[in-house]
């Protein structure tokens, strides 16, 4: 989630289109315009897209408008991390734990395939319905997790809620740029980011409250229903439309996507996912699903980059990937930080609670309250990383500052994550961790639009998106094939000869609330929670390594002062 301090948020509309005003137009792109897509009719309190004008919309329907963007904005957070703690009661209750990376990569997953796309669809069309349309989305989706019989049935609806958080957080930046003035715009923008980051802290303890309680996991997903609810009439009653163009039809419009690039794009991080989660788990290695799962992955991934670089059934203008990024050394350098970050935040934040509930015989709730101080130093850094780059202005000091953090408080967890470690150490160590993942989470936002030509600063903070999310679906994607695989043969080993299953020994992977973690008692169960947690320790590995790639990523960086 991005913390802008300038009205460099959103991405303008394309260069053969102009703009429209937001205000109480028309709301809809077809049926309200004229034969030739045009809107010529304008309210008396039509509002500038961007300038330095007053803000015009004011008292008690600026108090709802806001109340209603930073309401789903905080949902959007809460979704993000809720599903850390409440992994083990889905398992419990829906099997599979060979699928459990999806619960948690499935949110992020979503929204990585789509906000290229979502983003291509507020320059285009009526951003009002865009933003209402991605709101039901979320609440369809939350309300398909919550009433999921089967673990195929959660991910889907863990996809689909991703997709709607991203148009709910593009929505979010684009709106609270277009109707504030650019006095308070950083103001106002960077509060998406204090409210996501809000929603973030309240996820794994909202979650472990109800896995805990009579309404169970189930409630962690239905929460979402009656807030996002509450939201909807603000968008439709006092959220003005902004139309980005005019004097195009709808079709037109619609003909400049870039599908083709979309299908490939969505193919490749879906692809990568199941090869990643299935290998090694329901099947084997050497199958030939395995086999041909890669295969595939390869090859769309190979379509997608040629038809990017080629702009293939599309233009250079039009294609959805910031390809021509690439050639730009700070660009590159940015996206590396970013998901590096992003990797050592979310390997935290899914694999901690687990470590606790196995050490420490914890609930769901005391385990995410256990997670509350690294959850709460990496936002509060993250919040304060914009404050910081202002003083200093040169950023790549930042990112070393963080690179050292992560690989201080990464590479003793490493050692010490250990049933004989106190918590004490414990949380000083994933402490250090917090600081260099907040101070690198979303800093990129603001140095790629201060390092680019105002026309490409759209397309740096698309790569920004693509990198701080994708990052996610990866991390998770990885530390996850690690997990499984090396606690599913350390707790083997440490099981064997007492005549349990390969899918008892799965399940209690997920978590110490499983059957057969109840049923050990005495040497065995301790041999069974040093062979968790020395998996937890493999996993962890991940996090001095993003530091280490974050040091050096930094040391490559240039050494220049941003004009703040």
């Amino acid at each position: 989630m991005s913390i802008l301090a300038d009205d460099s948020g959103v991405n303008g509309p394309p260069d053969q289109f102009t703009t429209h005003a937001v205000g109480d137009q028309h709301d809809s792109d077809t049926e309200k315009q004229d034969g030739t897509g045009q809107d010529p009719t304008h309210s008396k309190d039509s509002l500038e897209a961007t300038g330095n004008k007053d803000r015009t919309i004011r008292g008690f329907r600026w108090l709802i408008i806001c109340t209603a963007i930073y309401t789903t904005c905080t949902l959007y957070g809460l979704d993000t991390t809720i599903a850390a703690d409440i992994q083990g009661p889905i398992v419990e209750s829906l099997g599979h734990v060979d699928q459990l990376a999806w619960v948690g990569a499935g949110f992020p997953l979503g929204s990585v395939s789509v906000i290229l796309l979502l983003g291509r669809f507020y320059e285009l069309f009526n951003a009002k319905w865009n933003l209402i349309s991605t709101v039901v989305l979320f609440e369809v989706g939350s309300a398909i997790c919550g009433a999921a019989p089967s673990m195929n049935t959660i991910i889907v609806g863990r996809i689909l809620a991703g997709i709607g958080g991203s148009g709910i957080y593009l929505g979010s930046l684009q709106y609270l740029t277009l109707m504030t003035s650019q006095k308070e715009r950083g103001f106002y923008v960077s509060l998406v980011g204090a409210f996501w980051g809000l929603g973030a802290v309240l996820g794994p303890v909202i979650g472990g409250a109800f896995a805990e309680s009579s309404a169970t996991w189930r409630w962690a997903f239905y929460i979402n229903l009656p807030i996002g609810a509450l939201t909807l009439p603000a968008f439709v009653f006092w959220l003005p439309p902004f139309h980005p163009v005019q004097g195009v039809s709808f079709q037109k419009r619609l003909a400049t996507v870039d599908f083709v690039g979309f299908v490939l794009g969505a193919g490749t991080w879906v692809s990568f996912l199941l090869a990643l989660t299935m290998a090694g788990g329901p099947w084997p290695w050497r199958d030939g699903r395995t086999i041909a799962t890669f295969i595939v992955l390869g090859v769309v991934l190979t379509l997608y980059v040629l038809q990017q670089y080629f702009s293939l059934f599309t233009t250079p203008s039009r294609r959805l990937f910031p390809g021509h990024l690439l050639r730009d050394r700070t660009q590159v350098l940015l996206y590396s930080v970013t998901a590096a970050g992003t990797t050592a935040l979310f390997v935290v934040v899914y694999y901690l609670p687990i470590y606790f509930q196995f050490v420490n015989g914890d609930g769901a709730i005391m385990a995410a309250v256990r997670l509350l101080p690294f959850v709460v130093v990496a936002v509060a850094a993250n919040i304060s990383a914009g404050s910081f780059l202002h003083l200093i202005k040169a950023y790549m000091v930042i990112y070393i500052i963080a690179g050292v953090f992560l690989i201080a408080g990464g590479g003793p967890l490493v050692v010490f994550l250990d049933p004989s470690t106190s918590t004490g150490v414990i949380y000083g160590l994933t402490v250090l961790i917090a600081v260099g993942a907040g101070l690198s989470m979303t800093t990129a936002y603001t140095i790629a639009t201060l390092t680019l030509k105002p026309e490409d600063a759209g397309a740096g903070l698309n790569l920004q998106n693509v990198s701080q999310i994708g990052g996610q679906v990866i991390a998770l994607a990885i530390a996850g094939q690690i997990y499984q695989s090396t606690g599913f043969r350390n707790l083997s080993a440490a099981l064997a000869g007492h005549n349990y299953s390969d899918s008892e020994i799965r399940g209690a992977i997920a978590g110490a609330q499983s059957e057969l973690f109840s049923q050990l008692t005495g040497e065995l169960r301790e041999k069974a929670i040093t062979a968790i947690t020395d998996s937890m320790k493999t996993t962890v590995i991940l996090v001095p390594v993003a530091g280490g790639v974050m040091l050096v990523t930094a040391l490559c960086m240039k050494w220049e002062k941003l004009s703040l």
